[in-house]
């Protein structure tokens, strides 16, 4: 099992992604098949992977000719000296001594915080690419030549693209087209990095707060603040940072994609880092312009981490069945668990502490359950960091028979296997034995 961690102080952009991907490791040539198997109705796509040094920071950068071109040509309606031409190169290490400036944001056209010059930082798939919808770009991935498992996670990234869409334009998934992110640059991106993270078995993925910079840029729709509604639904539940000194679009459209649709969580506890890749953009945005990616040391997530939120109660005045029964409703409401502690209160009253353990999602609804099922007026909530052990619920064989067990992966890789209880009551009452008893007689 392998985690990777996204360091995105300066926001997230699809062919950032897949660069940091390639510096840590990811096969270039199974990038490359991957992405000219995909029948586009263009062309087949034309990919650069190019080393680069940037403000003294080595790294990689990737990208397609489409956008390149694009580039090319919008330095030249500006009659902008000095930038770089397209680069036509495949999987061969090239250095630069030009600038491309404007290629971070990949899914809108133009920035407007400057009238004096071009400070677009976009792809080039708002230019005259057909509008696809979910179910053509979902045909063209599965028709692909890539893996079972790197289709899925590109279809899903899509997928949450649309029901971001769908939710701005007021439609259904299955009626949103794509301007922008229908084009060839910004799939080869989605699915690029899906052939990246399938390569290097990535199973989980944290990341950091994400920045977004500030600012207007101009897309399909017209004028648009940063983040653009689509990307601001897409990092709903993230971390975010606006970015007020920074007059740029730094997280796209896609790049919120991929942390949805990869599910990626906040990282949480301490990591030990074996590899550290950069995928350079090339906006000049007075900072540093990478997206760091880290791989953690397979051992240490074997014990995962995250966090969840914890509710508290001090209470006095309700009865042993009140109690319980509240227990019992938090449980099948979801909680991940829930306890009474017995405690001493003022005036030496005896009464419990009431500690219930929640995801964050379900935190809100549990929270006024408690406030429903118990005479309490006050519950104090704090988000707490949790380590767990990977355990799995399998049937295995044992000397009274097939039973559900436990399996659990200790950090050190050992594998314990533990019987559920309820089966261990189940043959206890067969046998018309002691629970007890019964597991310690279990073999599996």
């Amino acid at each position: 099992m392998t985690t990777l961690y996204w360091d995105c102080f300066s926001g997230i952009a699809g062919n950032m992604a897949v660069a940091s991907l390639l510096d840590l490791g990811a096969n270039r040539q199974k990038l490359i098949e991957g992405l000219k198997s995909i029948n586009f109705a263009e062309g087949q796509i034309e990919i650069i992977i190019e080393e680069r040094l940037v403000d003294g920071i080595r790294g990689l950068y990737f990208n397609t000719v489409d956008d390149e071109h694009q580039h090319h040509h919008r330095h030249d309606d500006h009659n902008h000296s000095g930038h770089s031409h397209c680069h036509e190169h495949h999987d061969h290490d090239h250095d630069h001594d030009h600038d491309h400036e404007h290629e971070h944001s990949h899914t809108h056209c133009h920035n407007d915080n400057d009238d004096s010059s071009d400070h677009s930082h976009s792809r080039s798939e708002h230019g005259h690419a057909p509008h696809r919808g979910l179910k053509e770009i979902t045909a063209m991935i599965d028709a692909a030549a890539i893996s079972p498992r790197a289709r899925t996670i590109a279809v899903s990234c899509f997928r949450e693209l649309a029901e971001a869409e769908a939710t701005v334009h007021g439609k259904r998934a299955d009626e949103v087209h794509f301007h922008e992110v229908g084009a060839r640059d910004s799939i080869a991106d989605i699915v690029g990095a899906a052939i990246c993270l399938d390569d290097l078995d990535v199973d989980e993925v944290i990341v950091s707060p994400v920045h977004l910079g500030s600012g207007m840029v101009r897309c399909a729709h017209g004028i648009m603040p940063v983040p653009a509604p689509a990307t601001a639904l897409l990092l709903k539940g993230f971390s975010v940072v606006f970015d007020h000194d920074v007059p740029f679009e730094l997280t796209t459209p896609t790049g919120a994609a991929l942390l949805r649709g990869l599910q990626a969580k906040a990282a949480a506890g301490n990591r030990i880092f074996t590899r550290v890749g950069h995928g350079h953009g090339s906006l000049k945005t007075g900072r540093a312009n990478f997206l760091r990616a880290f791989l953690i040391e397979s051992e240490t997530i074997k014990k995962k981490s995250d966090q969840i939120t914890q509710l508290t109660s001090n209470i006095d005045n309700a009865t042993g069945e009140e109690l319980g029964h509240a227990i019992s409703k938090f449980m099948a409401a979801g909680a991940l668990d829930a306890c009474l502690i017995p405690i001493l209160m003022k005036k030496g009253r005896p009464g419990h502490q009431l500690q219930v353990l929640s995801e964050q999602a379900k935190a809100a609804m549990i929270e006024n359950m408690i406030f429903s099922l118990l005479p309490t007026i006050g519950v104090r909530r704090c988000s707490v960091d949790r380590s767990t052990l990977q355990r799995e619920c399998e049937e295995a064989d044992s000397n009274f028979g097939r039973i559900r067990v436990k399996k659990i992966t200790k950090p050190d890789g050992e594998t314990v296997i533990e019987p559920e209880f309820d089966e261990v009551i189940r043959i206890a009452e067969e046998q018309n034995c002691a629970p007890r008893k019964i597991k310690q007689r279990i073999v599996v």
